[in-house]
């Protein structure tokens, strides 16, 4: 986790913006915000997230020994 400084003006507008948006955390907004400026596809962020079931320790172990191979 990290700390950022604001003006008291960004903030604020930050602070409308997150009701508006209906944002949990100014984490979500802030991430919202620069997924859409940088038009990034929801693929890159595990978009099926929840969605699928979990990987097994096997899977995952596999997965991770074939990224080695590159």
């Amino acid at each position: 986790m990290k700390t950022i400084a604001l003006k008291e003006r960004t903030f604020d507008l930050l602070k409308e913006l997150k009701e508006k948006e209906k944002s949990e955390s100014f984490d979500e907004l802030v991430l919202e915000l620069v997924i859409r400026r940088e038009n990034i596809p929801d693929s890159m962020f595990g978009s099926l997230k929840g969605k699928t079931g979990g990987f097994k320790s096997e899977e995952r172990i596999r997965l991770w020994k074939d990224e080695n191979r590159r």
